[in-house]
């Protein structure tokens, strides 16, 4: 699907017993030994692999206070080889000895990562993973994720279990337990790859993703307490900080790439709320609902903890909205009764708290809460509110809270105090959003605000402003006259629907969607659906243009591949695209919608439903990702039901 335009600086937006192969061939090695002829004189004796006890040993003399043993050791350490990977990982993340940390470190830093039997996408992923800064592996790890098929997990996993270093085994980590959930029905399938992938690691985060498995597939309610129970363990552990194991890695700063991933604690790094919040979805699986609500009361205290009102990080909205839709609103009380400050001192606090509220069906409360948020927030004045209105549109918006986003953004457009940008971003805003939401009439009078014969505001340049928030101004037209032709054909004027999709066409003639309507009139004559078809290839070719000489602009792609999925031309290519916009950006929810859309263009039903429902999963609250999921299911139900 067409993205939305991107937001404005300051907006708060709408996230085993088997061994490793070469441990596997060792032994291998080692159960063929004893068929070979002995020599003359001797006694054939295989070699056996060193008990638990004796690697332990070994290891804790990686600290001794003789260099020599300390060399010693290592070098039998070496010499043993994958059979002590796990332990050697284990103490470089966790042993409180800097000395022995450190050589562990060394002595794993050449263990592959690659099998024989990965795929040879995997394999290319696998050989750069290595070569690459922090943050960098992290968009690998990204990738791997989404192969095709899943074929990319149980690499996704061996990193778990063999990337030297923490962070990186952690973020692995947290990627694929961020996958489970109680109704998620690709998970078996995830949770079998990802235990090959394990191992036998006992690492903090290959214990945690093992505890989520375990817990997933656990038979009885004993077995379910006994992974919850393991979890909490490991979270322990993960919680820890890695101070003692000297600088941080490479890249660990890099919040954009891959969250802050340094040793802080777990609530305060995005990889640590990930593995916190999953307990939580765990216990409220579990049934107990009150525990899950006392430990997201914890995470959410755990973010404010010493800073002034004024200063409460955003993460604290995104963490009572997350515990809003999972289910647990209730932990808004955290806020009510340790921090009612936060509410008065942040608009946006105020919303997500109304918000909860209302989702736990306290509707006074709620509308209270967002009256004086709204009240707030004009109460600035002199064309200052108009930024922190447009940001609770969006986020009430984002949170499904319909109302309450449109009073947001028709207040910035009835305020004549407006900043002129926000003012023309707000109309664009709101205009996709009410598109969304099937409310046609009102889209388009929202950017008729901008270019109708009337418009309300005389004070700027329209073009100039669009300029300034990096909006084509043609687009923007373009844009205006698709929903005016959407408003017609819900009046039923074929005639008017197609004159405003020519005018839009003729603003931009690239314009994806007007050209995908043009497409489908049912009207066409069979001159009319050829001249649709020519003018589609010709953008085709213009877009294509476009991201060869903008390779890294990942809406180009996506752009081809929604054209293609909604019309005619190379399906392969268009999924491939696809597939390149969400390498660029990971897990948007538009361009999630576009794969899924090319997956039914393809005939993969299957794989447009699961697409599809991992965009749900990113933006729960949006009406036209959700439109296309029941269409989706319902042509899968369909397509399986045939003889």
């Amino acid at each position: 699907m067409p993205t939305t335009p991107s937001i404005p600086h300051g907006a708060t937006m709408h996230h085993s017993a088997r061994r490793s192969g070469v441990a596997a061939e060792w032994l291998l090695v080692a159960l063929l030994l004893p068929i070979a002829p002995a020599l003359a004189g001797t006694t054939s004796v295989p070699p056996t692999e060193p008990a638990p006890e004796a690697i332990a040993a070994l290891i804790a003399r990686l600290g001794d206070t003789d260099f020599q043993r300390r060399e010693a050791a290592s070098a039998e350490l070496k010499a043993i080889g994958p059979a002590a990977v796990d332990a050697l990982l284990a103490a470089a993340e966790l042993d409180r000895d800097l000395e022995v940390a450190l050589r562990a470190r060394w002595l794993v830093d050449t263990i592959p990562l690659g099998m024989p039997h990965d795929p040879p996408e995997v394999t290319r992923l696998l050989e750069s993973y290595k070569q690459r800064d922090f943050a960098r592996r992290v968009r690998v790890m990204h990738r791997l994720l989404r192969v095709d098929d899943d074929a990319g997990i149980e690499a996704l996993a061996r990193i778990i279990r063999l990337e030297r270093s923490p962070e990186g085994s952690r973020v692995a980590a947290a990627l694929l337990v961020r996958e489970w959930q109680a109704d998620n029905r690709w998970w078996p399938a995830i949770a079998a790859r990802t235990t090959a992938g394990l191992g036998s690691s006992a690492r903090p985060a290959a214990a945690f993703t093992r505890a989520v498995i375990e817990f997933s597939a656990a038979p009885t309610p004993v077995a379910r307490d006994a992974a919850l129970a393991a979890a909490a363990t490991a979270l322990a552990h993960l919680e820890r900080t890695d101070g003692d194991h000297g600088p941080r890695q490479e890249g660990a700063d890099e919040e954009e790439d891959g969250g802050d991933q340094g040793g802080s604690g777990a609530d305060a790094t995005e990889v640590g709320r990930i593995f916190a919040r999953t307990r939580i979805a765990m216990l409220l699986a579990a049934g107990r609902k009150d525990a899950a609500i006392a430990a997201g009361k914890a995470l959410l205290a755990a973010q404010w903890d010493g800073v002034p009102a004024a200063q409460v990080p955003s993460r604290t909205i995104e963490t009572l909205t997350w515990g809003t839709d999972l289910g647990i609103p209730g932990i808004v009380d955290q806020i009510h009764d340790a921090r009612p400050d936060l509410i008065t001192a942040n608009p946006l606090v105020a919303c997500a708290a109304a918000a909860a509220e209302r989702a736990r069906g306290d509707l006074g409360r709620a509308t209270a809460l967002a009256d004086a948020a709204f009240a707030a927030i004009k109460a600035q004045g002199g064309g200052r509110n108009s930024r922190l209105m447009m940001q609770s549109g969006l986020v009430m918006a984002r949170w499904g809270c319909v109302d309450w986003a449109v009073r947001a953004y028709t207040a910035v457009l009835d305020d004549p105090q407006s900043l002129p940008y926000e003012y023309c971003y707000t109309a664009i805003l709101a205009a996709e959003y009410l598109h969304e939401l099937g409310r046609e009439e009102e889209a388009a009078a929202c950017l008729g605000r901008l270019f109708g014969p009337n418009p309300p505001r005389r004070d700027f340049n329209v073009e100039q402003q669009l300029a300034q928030i990096g909006r084509d101004h043609r687009a923007t037209h373009a844009r205006a006259d698709f929903f005016a032709s959407c408003a017609a054909a819900t009046r039923g004027d074929a005639a008017e629907r197609r004159r405003h999709l020519e005018t839009a066409l003729r603003s931009l003639g690239k314009d994806v969607d007007s050209l995908i309507a043009l497409y489908h009139l049912p009207d066409n004559t069979p001159d009319q659906r050829s001249d649709a078809v020519r003018r589609i290839n010709e953008a085709l070719r213009q877009i294509e243009n476009e991201i060869q000489s903008v390779p890294d602009d990942a809406n180009g792609y996506n752009e081809y591949a929604w054209l293609v999925a909604n019309t005619e031309g190379d399906a392969d290519k268009a999924t491939r695209y696809s597939q390149q916009s969400l390498v660029k950006s990971f897990d948007n929810s538009s361009y999630l919608d576009t794969l899924a859309h090319c997956r039914a263009a393809a005939g993969d039903l299957a794989g447009a439903v699961r697409w599809q429902s991992l965009a749900r999963r990113h933006e729960p609250h949006n009406h036209t990702i959700e439109k296309n999921l029941d269409r989706f299911e319902a042509m899968a139900a369909k397509a399986a039901a045939k003889p």
